[in-house]
């Protein structure tokens, strides 16, 4: 037998509990955390833009902007977990994994909520869904991948379903947290006011037009003004 394929299996079967054990404290560890953030009185046009600037932050293409009924929506975005490690999306290693195993796909959708008797929205709602995608009808034989066909079922070509549909499997609550964290962290800085402040009036107020200069004689005094 070969020996460095004998060290390896070795090493995996020493590994496998402790990444198994590291996946489960991470992905309970993930879900803390309010998905809600406050909005002010006053700042609802800037808690709204805020969140949509986030979601763009985070590379996700907005599909609604409605602020009338205080709702902002993004498209899906596909992730490939640990073969895209430039995506922040993921908040533990198990979503990584599953990202990776998986066809997946995560949609936002940030709801501004009115209080009864409130004028304006003092409340935003997260909601983060993973949608994982299938294909039926796949065929692959046992000699290769690249020799696999596709069958076409006319039941789900008729019901949209061929050749993939989409099906929400979980709610990602971890990066709705985050999301609400980091809107509501912009909104706890300084922002710009809604209205410039009117400027105070100067005290020495310049005349309209330039008094009229006296007439000098020649000896020097002042001529009367004729009327």
């Amino acid at each position: 037998m070969n020996p460095l394929r004998t060290l390896l299996q070795r090493a995996a079967l020493f590994l496998a509990p402790v990444l198994l054990a590291a996946l489960h404290l991470a992905g309970c560890a993930s879900s803390e955390g309010p998905t809600t953030f406050d909005v002010a009185p006053g700042q609802y046009t800037r808690a709204f833009d805020t969140a949509r600037e986030t979601l763009r932050d985070q590379f996700y293409s907005i599909d609604r902007v409605d602020a009338e009924a205080g709702v902002i929506s993004s498209f899906p975005k596909d992730s490939a977990g640990l073969a895209t490690p430039w995506d922040s999306d993921q908040s533990s290693l198990k979503q990584e994994w599953e990202d990776l195993a998986a066809d997946q796909r995560r949609t936002i959708r940030i709801v501004f909520e009115r209080e009864p008797g409130s004028s304006e929205p003092t409340l935003g709602r997260v909601t983060v869904v993973v949608d994982r995608r299938y294909r039926p009808g796949i065929r692959v034989p046992a000699k290769g991948v690249k020799s696999a066909s596709l069958t076409q079922d006319p039941a789900l070509a008729q019901r949209g379903m061929w050749p993939a549909y989409d099906v929400a499997v979980e709610e990602d609550r971890a990066l709705a947290a985050r999301l609400a964290g980091q809107i509501a962290q912009r909104l706890a800085e300084p922002g710009v006011p809604q209205s410039a402040p009117v400027e105070a009036a100067s005290d020495a107020v310049a005349p309209s037009e330039p008094a009229p200069a006296a007439a000098q004689s020649t000896n020097g005094s002042a001529d009367a003004e004729v009327p």
